[in-house]
């Protein structure tokens, strides 16, 4: 794909994003729900809220971090869904807008991204809330955080300004910043650690169409794509990954399709691998084909179950 389409997609993307952030009456309330590889609907999990954005489960399975909002418009809070009661409480609110949830793996904190200090800059506050957010970083542009290394250390973000967008890599206790993946005028995103750290996992463009690559964490340059080719009969590409915590399998969504791929002695998944599992319309979350590459949905460790958005019927 020559390099002003490639350009021309992206913006659009990015101009759709922009003109529909929050959903509209006929979209709310939302609910989380639990579906199994099949796909039957298990029943809600958490509670009901008027929109709910990117579900994450905490490590221990106790929690779901959810970007959420119960009143105003454009004022989106951290709320945390116990899975065992269903309750639910606002983590650190604030005015302004809360996005992007990540758990840390050894302590029970999330980093977030925030207006609350006008930009779009990321904090971290623990599951207690008893201490204000910290600061994790603080620029003109925007933050958005996409993964966070199996040891805590490292952080990838998306660092967005006027001008683009690019993927970052942040040392967490330096400060140290590195570009993770080359810019270009492919759009790349929505980046996810294998649970042993060897590998990294994303969605881009490069010829048009979304597809998931996959890398040595050491080495994102050595990038082999891993989605099917759209061929023979298959609607190929795809996006929004996830790794189960055992790291023996790679899942990502193709159109409404739940898709899963066996990792074989911990190497890089073949395309041909493959196989949809159920498929996910209805309950795909918000504006799921404005940001194919932004996981709206979430897995268990042991990858029977997966939690999605839907509206409440």
């Amino acid at each position: 794909m020559k390099p002003l389409r490639r350009l021309l997609l992206a913006g659009a993307a990015v101009a759709l994003a922009a003109s529909a952030q929050q959903p509209g009456p006929r979209d709310m309330p939302q609910e989380m729900v639990w579906v199994d590889r099949s796909g039957e609907v298990l029943g809600r999990v958490g509670a009901v809220q008027n929109s709910m954005f990117f579900p994450e489960i905490s490590p221990d399975g106790r929690y779901i971090a959810v970007s959420a909002r119960d009143g105003e418009v454009n004022d989106r809070d951290i709320w945390i869904h116990e899975v065992a009661t269903g309750k639910k409480r606002a983590l650190a609110p604030a005015k302004g807008n809360d996005n992007f949830p990540l758990w840390l793996h050894h302590e029970a904190a999330i980093v977030f991204t925030s207006t609350r200090g006008g930009n779009y800059d990321l904090y971290r506050v623990a599951l207690d809330g008893a201490a204000e957010p910290q600061p994790v970083l603080q620029t003109p542009d925007s933050q958005y955080p996409r993964a966070l290394s199996p040891d805590d250390r490292l952080l990838v973000l998306t660092h967005a300004k006027p001008a683009g967008r690019k993927l970052l890599l942040l040392t967490l206790d330096s400060g140290e910043q590195r570009e993770l993946l080359p810019s270009g005028a492919a759009w790349a995103d929505g980046v996810r650690y294998s649970p042993d750290g060897r590998w990294i996992a994303w969605s881009a463009n490069p010829e048009g169409l979304w597809e998931v690559f996959v890398a040595p964490a050491s080495d994102p340059s050595a990038a082999v794509k891993v989605t099917r080719d759209l061929a023979q009969g298959w609607a190929g590409g795809g996006g929004q990954v996830r790794w189960r915590a055992d790291g023996k399998e790679l899942f990502y969504l193709m159109g409404d399709a739940v898709m899963a791929m066996p990792v074989v002695d911990g190497e890089i998944p073949k395309p041909e691998t493959a196989k949809k599992l159920f498929s996910a319309d209805g309950f795909r979350g918000n504006f799921p084909d404005e940001a194919p590459w932004l996981t709206q949905y979430d897995v268990t460790a042991d990858g029977q179950k997966f939690v999605f958005v839907r509206t409440v019927r």
